[in-house]
């Protein structure tokens, strides 16, 4: 029998996948984690049709495990389902090697119908992006941002020129429409950015 993995650090959402996915496909025995007990040992430990992953994990950078997990298992199947806006995220995690996003806030067909394209060897609609994605390097900046870090702190942490740390702040308020330094701020550690 084919197994799958749901990892998700929400009792309730992880149950709730957990019981869509096994109803959608009843071959298929479904596994739910926490993601707590080393995650990227249990997704590369096992030989999973496919892998449901949230990247907002507590302590760990859901992109780096994609990486990761591709590295030492390149086959496995890995579709990413997050709070987070495709806007941010899904071009990032696209990049890691996940096969497909989708938005907590879809409609759970979207999830199922994603599985089935893997399961099924189609081709799987990317999402449309609608807002300007952050570049790794933005996102990067924007963290030490967050932690407080001044122009010349981040300058000096990255390597890189003053002037162009602020070309980096101008840009990153520009693409999310924000004001100023504290809405940066705000922003980072609601969309859970700052570690």
């Amino acid at each position: 029998m084919k197994q799958a993995l749901v990892v998700d650090d929400h009792p309730i959402v992880r149950d709730g996948v957990k019981d869509l996915l096994q109803k959608a496909f009843p071959s298929i025995s479904v596994t739910a984690s926490s993601g707590e007990d080393g995650i990227l040992q249990q997704i590369c430990d096992n030989e999973w049709a496919f892998v449901v992953l949230d990247v907002n994990l507590p302590g760990q950078n859901g992109i780096d495990i994609i990486k990761k997990a591709k590295a030492c298992c390149p086959n496995v199947s890995i579709v990413v389902f997050s709070l987070f806006s495709q806007e941010q995220y899904a071009a990032r995690a696209l990049r890691a090697g996940a096969v497909a996003y989708v938005s907590k806030d879809r409609s759970p067909h979207d999830l199922v119908d994603a599985v089935k394209m893997i399961l099924h060897g189609g081709p799987i609609k990317k999402p449309t992006l609608t807002q300007p994605t952050l570049s790794d390097r933005e996102i990067q900046i924007l963290n030490l941002i967050a932690k407080g870090m001044s122009r010349k702190e981040i300058s000096e942490a990255l390597d890189i020129n003053g002037k162009t740390v602020s070309t980096y702040k101008a840009r990153l308020l520009h693409k999310l429409g924000l004001r100023n330094l504290v809405d940066l701020v705000h922003y980072a550690e609601e969309a859970r950015l700052a570690d």
